[in-house]
């Protein structure tokens, strides 16, 4: 395996970025945080508090180099998340749409136009005002058991039985999200509107309990003027997931006025509950994460934003897909796809082709004349119908380049590009999905490299390795 130039341009380029603490990864699997002090031809200088003296390190050994963590100031009213036929996900705002070509404009590397043929979805949603997003570390956190948690590349990670808890300032209506990964079984309680971040079982708390097996319960506990109690609230959510899977994303709308509360899972609405009397109880911002017993399991991609209390879609009813444990989930059947369907924001669906996008507003051709929307009216539409996606003319994986590398961005969306220079805070490099592009290197996380080397699969991946 060679060192290309743009990795050494690239480790150049972060040396005053990197003299920060940061980690490398190496082919080995063992990692190194310290501080980097330097390149040469063929190896990097690196110091750590361990060290005695600065030593080399061949870059030839190198499979990964997180950064320091910066998030970039996103403008307009909504968000467009643009997931490619590889699995890359960028997310901006939706500047423009026709038959070959989306364009998004991100902070991070003004506008993108993304060839049509090589994007596999394309869904839009109200820009929230963002009150969390992270983790970036365990700073800020209070644990009940310290060092029960931990943090690593994004995620935190439970070693024992034990709540990791932050405070907000939370507005009536909020939207609480993250990824959640686990190994057998997920035992896992998740805890919002707490009003003491320092215990595990505040008194006034929501608590999402998840004990095993697929079902779901929301329980309350609340205290107030010298009374307290504590019910579960309405019936079981059934969440498949939990048991044909090792990884889920878990969202939360809860508004604290009305007592409406609703799950979704990977998008999915499964559950709504109402409570009965949401004004027993002083409740607050506390957010817990807790483990009960030696569980294997990691929480990233936490979002908190706030909640326009609009509702898309409805739970199953009770009864349906309401199975006994031994029962093996079936995945559903695809619904043909309509590519001339467009999905609102209120979930409701309009017949029509799409023209464009010009100052902000889609232009819609449907049976009843032209339409203009406004971009955030919009939710999702088919970009491809199961034909097209079948005919490798019309859907189109790109190709794997040497000197490919792949960015991850702090929220874990990320980008595969073959990186070509490096300099001025800027990666510049070039994809077949949306041709030649210059990064803010503020904006990723961490760097891949040696992307396609058989050898590291098993390390690199370490969404499934524990």
């Amino acid at each position: 395996m060679k060192t290309t130039p743009a990795l050494l341009l690239f480790l150049a380029a972060c040396f005053t970025v990197l003299a920060q603490e940061t980690e490398i990864l190496c082919v080995d699997g063992s990692r190194i945080r310290g501080s980097l002090l330097g390149v040469e031809v063929d190896r990097l200088q690196f110091e750590a508090a361990f060290l005695a003296a600065p030593v080399p390190l061949r870059l030839s050994k190198v499979l990964e180099v997180s950064l320091p963590i910066h998030r970039g100031e996103a403008k307009g009213d909504h968000v467009a998340t643009v997931t490619l036929a590889n699995g890359d996900v960028l997310r901006g705002e939706l500047t423009g749409i026709d038959s070959t070509s989306i364009k998004l404009r991100t902070w991070y590397a003004g506008e993108l136009t993304f060839r049509r043929t090589m994007v596999d979805s394309l869904e839009i949603q109200d820009r929230p005002d963002l009150i969390y997003s992270g983790p970036e570390g365990v700073d800020g956190w209070t644990q009940s058991e310290p060092g029960t948690w931990t943090y690593e590349h994004g995620w935190l990670r439970a070693k024992g039985a034990g709540s990791i808890a932050r405070k907000f300032d939370l507005p009536t209506k909020a939207r609480f999200a993250f990824d959640l990964s686990w190994r057998s079984n997920p035992r896992f309680n998740f805890l919002f509107f707490s009003d003491d971040i320092a215990d595990a079982h505040p008194n006034n708390a929501y608590e999402l309990i998840i004990q095993g097996g697929r079902y779901v319960q929301l329980h309350k506990r609340w205290s107030k003027d010298g009374k307290s109690g504590s019910n579960t609230l309405g019936n079981f959510a059934n969440v498949p997931e939990l048991v044909n899977k090792e990884r889920c994303r878990v969202e939360i709308l809860a508004d604290r006025k009305t007592g409406l509360i609703r799950m979704l899972v990977n998008g999915r609405v499964v559950q709504d509950w109402t409570d009965p009397d949401p004004e027993a109880g002083q409740h607050a911002g506390g957010m817990h994460f807790s483990t009960q017993d030696n569980v294997q399991l990691r929480v990233s991609r936490i979002e908190v934003t706030s909640w326009n209390g609009e509702l898309e879609g409805k739970p199953p009813e009770q009864d349906e897909n309401f199975m006994d444990e031994d029962d093996t989930p079936q995945p559903e059947a695809d619904a043909p796809v309509d590519p001339t369907r467009i999905r609102l924001r209120n979930n409701d669906q309009i017949a029509g082709e799409l023209l464009g996008i010009e100052n902000g507003k889609v232009k819609l051709k449907t049976s009843f004349g032209d339409v203009n929307l406004p971009v955030s009216r919009l939710r999702t539409f088919a970009l491809h119908t199961k034909e097209q996606r079948e005919n490798p003319e019309t859907y189109q994986m790109p190709i794997r380049r040497s000197g490919d590398v792949r960015a991850w961005f702090p929220d874990g969306c990320c980008v595969t590009f073959r990186l070509q220079d490096a300099g001025g805070g800027k990666l510049s490099g070039d994809s077949q999905t949306f041709g030649s592009a210059s990064f803010e290197q503020k904006a990723f996380a961490r760097i891949e490299f040696n992307l396609y080397e058989p050898d590291f699969d098993e390390l690199r991946n370490r969404g499934e390795a524990w």
